[in-house]
Formats: C-alpha cells, structure tokens, sequence
C-alpha cells in the first residue's frame, strides 16, 4: 500500500474501485456537501430568526450579563458603573517622588466637597507640572469645621472617606522647604493655563504624558487620585443596585438597565443669585433624551402616551421635595432617588454649608454616604441631565467615560 493513503485507507479504496463506482461515490460525496450548506444555511436562518424574535431588552441584558462575566465588578450594575464600582486599574501615585527639592506646595480645600476636590485636582496637576511635591491643607476648611468639640474630626475629614492625596500634612511643620500656598485663584482662576480647558495641550513630564488635551488630562489624574475608601464605594454601589432594581421590578427592568439621571441642586445657590432649572426643563430634556438615546419612542408625543417607553430616571438632589414634583409631573415615570431611603441624612430646603458646623459624625457619615450613591449614579447613567451652577457638575463630567453626546447642560 502506497504510504501516502496510510491514514485514509477508505480514500485509497474508493479510488480503486470501478469507473461507475467513482462515479456514484462522487455523486454521494457532491450530495453531501450540498447537504453540509444547506445545514450551515438553516442554521444562519435561525440565528436570524432568534435576533428578531427575542425582545431587544432581553438582548441588551444578555450583553449586560456576558459582559459582566468579563468584568471585575461584583455589582450588578450597567457596565459603565465599573469604573467606580470595581478595583481601581490604575495604580494610585506616589507623592513622594519629586524632583523639586526646593519647595513644596500647600493646596487649600475651598467651599462645600465638589468645589474642595476640583480645586485639589488643578492643584494636584500643577505641582505634577512642576514636579514638586504637595501636601493637602484642611485648615480653612468648613468641611471638618463643628461648633460642638466632640463633633470635631480627630483625623482628616478629607482621609476618613477617600484614599491620602499628597504628602502627610504634619509635613508642611517639619519641611525645610520653602511652602508655596496654590489656592483657587491661581488654579481655576487661571483660565489660560492652570484650568486646563479641553482646547488645551498638556505635557506632564513626571507622569509620561504628552499633548494631552486638559479634559482628559483631568479624567486622567482623578481616577488615580481620587479613590473613595473601599467601604465607601462598595456601601454606595450596593446602595444603586438596590435602588434601582428594587423601583424598576413593577416595570419588569432591572438594576442593569441603562436609565437618565437628574442633578437638581438647590440650598445655599440661591444666596449666590442663580436662577435655578425648572423641573419641565428635565423633563423635556429626558423625553428627548429617550428618544435620541434609548430608542424610546418616535417623539417626544410617543414618549408621553406610552411611558412604558421612558427609562429609569434617577434624581440625586440637595433637596427631596423635588421628588413629588417630580412624580405629579409624570406619575406613571419611573423615579428613583436616595430622597426615598428614610434612613438617610434628608435636606427639604437643599444643601447649605454652613449647615455643616451643627452635625454629628453620624449626620455627617450619613450625608455622604448618600452623596457618593449620588456621584456613582451620575457617573454611571447613560445620559446625565445637570446645571452649569453647581460643581457636581462639573466633577462628574470627569467621573463619567461615556460619549459627550451623552452630557446635557440645561
């Protein structure tokens, strides 16, 4: 036997056989393989079949759930909600490494959290700039401010909820450096450099970078900077998973679901002479949201006669009596808010920093712990719906990875 047909000896004993036998071999062989297509073609008609048939919401939650057995979010949460309610990819900076041996920076925190972590941010990024070390000071601030001394923070307000930024702040008594105080007016108040605007290119030699616009840039520096202490962010992740799976269960939805979130910041703006958004304004925004983004309807009418088409909308306000505004407006939307938790540290008249000197810890905890599902939820929402006044805002427009089209300001 030739060697070549070792290994497929009925081959070699087909072709030995008779012309007509060749023939009808051939025939079988021609019929097989048209009967292989029509197997593959049946197959492709099923597949197209099961994509039309199967309702797209089961689908996008398929993709959800596929999508999360890659990921290292434990939370069932849209994905988007990964970058907060994960492990950090990025590894947190060392503070300690600076090339300056001359000076050291003293970064004040200003004003209420949000506008005291924008402010840290500039000031991070600046003394990156300059490759000079940096110490974060809470001196001034009104956050750890109580009138009551057993009310008053032993440590710092700033390390009992998030990760140290900088150097220890006992550094500053013992430098011999010379200590160079970068307050706001030189970090946002600078709008041609230190601001850091999206039009503008960056280059940060100590940390690698190179022509990075200052919008990425920022998003860049806060997601190793900023990392809520680990009890925080799984407290607030689990907080939005039962928030939103436990409102959306009436509607067959599930805290998977992509959904519209509402900022509505009220409290201590009015004394600055801000004209607050009015609720209609969120609505049409989110009507219109829902049908340019989640495929909810033709229009904005379609949307209103059939509600069932509106996504879960959560609301992260300063002030709760918005919520049965909110509801009377569209009472068959779904509405979700941390305003529903009674257990929460409750505003009915908004947020006012000066408010602050008069609470406990447990009021204190209680409020932030309620901000951080806040922050999360914008973070994570397909489509955010803001206000130009208010720095959440502006921090969760860096918090957030999704498409810029998906970013309204009213």
């Amino acid at each position: 036997m030739n060697s070549s047909f070792a290994e497929t000896d009925n081959d070699f004993i087909f072709r030995r056989r008779d012309r007509k036998t060749s023939y009808r071999g051939t025939s079988m062989m021609g019929s097989a393989l048209r009967n292989t297509k029509n197997l593959l073609l049946f197959i492709f008609l099923v597949a197209i079949f099961c994509l039309l048939w199967v309702p797209k919401d089961n689908l996008r939650r398929m993709a959800n759930e596929n999508r999360k057995n890659n990921s290292t979010m434990s939370f069932r949460l849209p994905v988007s909600a990964e970058d907060w309610c994960a492990v950090p990819k990025l590894p947190p900076f060392d503070y300690s490494q600076c090339k300056d041996k001359v000076s050291i920076n003293k970064l004040p925190l200003y004003g209420g959290l949000t506008n005291s972590l924008k402010i840290m941010l500039l000031g991070a990024v600046l003394s990156f700039e300059e490759d000079r070390c940096f110490v974060v000071d809470e001196s001034t601030s009104a956050l750890p401010k109580r009138e009551s001394p057993e009310d008053s923070f032993n440590t710092s307000f700033y390390n009992r909820y998030f990760s140290p930024v900088g150097l220890p702040s006992h550094t500053l008594a013992s430098t011999n450096l010379t200590v160079q105080t970068r307050g706001w007016e030189e970090t946002w108040g600078n709008w041609s450099h230190n601001r850091r605007i999206k039009s503008q290119l960056n280059t940060i030699d100590s940390l690698g970078l190179k022509s990075i616009d200052g919008h990425s840039l920022k998003r860049y520096v806060m997601k190793r900077l900023w990392r809520p202490l680990p009890w925080l962010r799984k407290s607030a992740c689990a907080k939005l998973e039962n928030q939103l799976g436990r409102h959306a269960q009436r509607r067959g939805r599930t805290s998977e679901d992509e959904f519209i979130a509402f900022s509505v910041r009220r409290g201590d703006k009015a004394s600055e002479n801000f004209t607050f958004a009015s609720l209609d304004q969120y609505i049409i925004a989110a009507e219109k949201a829902a049908v340019t983004h989640f495929h909810g309807g033709r229009n904005e009418t379609d949307i209103y006669s059939n509600p069932k088409k509106m996504p879960t909308i959560f609301v992260a306000t300063d002030d709760c009596t918005v919520m049965g505004d909110f509801r009377s407006r569209r009472p068959h939307w779904n509405f979700v808010s941390e305003c529903d938790d009674n257990t929460n540290h409750q505003s009915n008249n908004g947020f006012r920093i000066n408010d602050m000197k008069r609470w406990d810890s447990e009021a204190t905890d209680a409020h932030f712990r309620k901000f951080m599902v806040e922050l999360i939820a914008m973070a994570s929402a397909k489509y955010f719906i803001g206000v130009l006044y208010t720095n959440v805002t502006w921090w969760v427009l860096f918090m957030r990875s999704q498409d810029p089209s998906t970013f309204k300001i009213l």
